[in-house]
């Protein structure tokens, strides 16, 4: 049966040979990178696994759990990760935040005539004064969210029903030791790259007119922390996308085919879109509360080996006591699943307990994995009317003609707004 497993050193050739099979920005094709960390990963699970909770002023942005999907031959299937914070502090996460600025005439918003037509009584709009503008603004996160990442799945692999342990197998862990986690967490999806043209339009017609380099090099740089310090002090901090093609407007957020499955996974557990999106490709960023996600409810209970029988339904089970630490499956288990008889065992088969590495009456966390998707109503893009904050801001130039102001006027509002949108991350 196949199965997920937190990573061993041992690990080190398979994960290299899938990082080989596309472009990964967490899962890098270099050896020495790959090897530093899987000893990330075997560190911070043995912290959690030996200690009753976080030492106090604990930084868990030196945290990193790497997961591998395996057969019962051995053979890796995939990978998928969890970073326990993001980079902050001297190199806060960095972002474009989506802003829409609306400007208008007053006199081209009215209704006129048409010249030809003066006896017309009926009014026709024929000039529209009112015109929305798309700004990217540089976003610099320090609320340190927790990251998934890393998740890469063979192709031979795919429809196997895999991805949803590869994917969710992932908050089985959340779930059993948020205390080492924040509530928030964040799934940067990558976008359609395309390997013969340097990455994608957004790089392409935006950020490579900044940075002097190909997309390749720049994404592997952006990886190490001590090597970021070019996205810092090159990334443009304003950038007018109306301005530029259609082509780049309308690749913002989009998510590539293979990436896609999951993103879609993500949303119907509650993630939602934030209208931020990464500096390079122009993916979206996806975030939750974890919290506040109602699926894939976990419930520790204790393992009976056996005939699932009839009654038996699809869930994911995990357990930490197997000789492989952190284990999960999916496979078929059959419980009663109601508060009245909590305390009943949950029957599984000898092909799961095999492969969780366990006997009988060990303690395992199941989830049943037949759910309501939960997807929140998307939100609209943030938008600044920018007269009537003018309006509200400075009333002794409310009536005045916008080029009049100096341009720090303007730039003060839409930096107030995105502040606004960074204080709400820290609370």
């Amino acid at each position: 049966m196949d199965r997920l497993r937190q990573a061993k050193p041992q690990d080190i050739d398979t994960l290299l040979d899938l990082a080989h099979t596309g472009n990964f920005i967490n899962l890098p094709p270099f050896k020495d990178r790959i090897a530093e960390m899987l000893s990330v990963s075997v560190r911070s699970f043995e912290a959690v696994q030996t200690a009753d909770g976080p030492p106090e002023n604990h930084d868990r942005t030196h945290d990193n759990y790497i997961l591998v999907l395996e057969t019962d031959q051995g053979e890796c299937l995939g990978t998928s990760a969890i970073r326990g914070g993001m980079i902050a502090h001297d190199h806060p996460n960095l972002s474009y935040q989506l802003l829409k600025l609306v400007r208008e005439s007053t006199l081209l918003s009215k209704k006129i005539h048409e010249p030809d037509q003066p006896d017309n009584d009926d009014d026709r709009m024929i000039v529209s004064g009112r015109m929305e503008h798309v700004y990217a603004i540089l976003f610099q996160d320090m609320a340190c969210p927790t990251e998934l990442g890393g998740n890469v799945m063979r192709h031979n692999a795919r429809g196997r029903g895999l991805g949803k342990l590869l994917s969710y197998g992932r908050f089985h862990y959340l779930k059993q030791h948020t205390q080492w986690f924040s509530d928030r967490i964040l799934a940067e999806m990558m976008a359609p790259i395309d390997e013969y043209n340097d990455g994608t339009p957004f790089w392409r017609g935006v950020i490579r007119k900044f940075i002097n380099m190909s997309y390749e090099d720049a994404d592997r740089l952006s990886t190490h922390q001590d090597k970021r310090e070019f996205m810092y002090e090159l990334l443009p901090k304003f950038v007018n996308l109306s301005l530029l093609n259609d082509d780049v407007l309308t690749s913002l957020g989009s998510v590539g085919s293979a990436t896609l499955p999951a993103a879609e996974m993500l949303k119907d557990l509650g993630f939602m879109t934030t209208h931020r999106i990464d500096p390079f490709d122009a993916g979206p960023h996806l975030e939750m509360c974890l919290s506040n996600m109602k699926a894939l409810a976990c419930a520790p209970m204790q393992a009976q080996i056996g005939d699932p029988g009839r009654d038996a339904i699809d869930a994911m089970v995990s357990t930490e006591d197997s000789p492989d630490g952190f284990v999960a499956v999916r496979t078929r288990v059959e419980h009663p699943f109601t508060t009245d008889t909590s305390n009943a065992p949950v029957v599984l088969s000898h092909d799961a307990a095999n492969a969780l590495r366990i006997a009988n009456g060990a303690q395992v966390m199941v989830s049943p994995l037949k759910f309501q998707p939960d997807r929140p109503k998307p939100t609209p893009i943030p938008v600044i009317h920018l007269r009537d904050e003018i309006r509200r801001r400075r009333p002794d130039v409310a009536g005045q003609k916008l080029a009049a102001l100096p341009f720090n006027e303007i730039a003060q509002i839409i930096q107030d707004r995105v502040d606004q949108i960074a204080d709400a991350l820290k609370e």
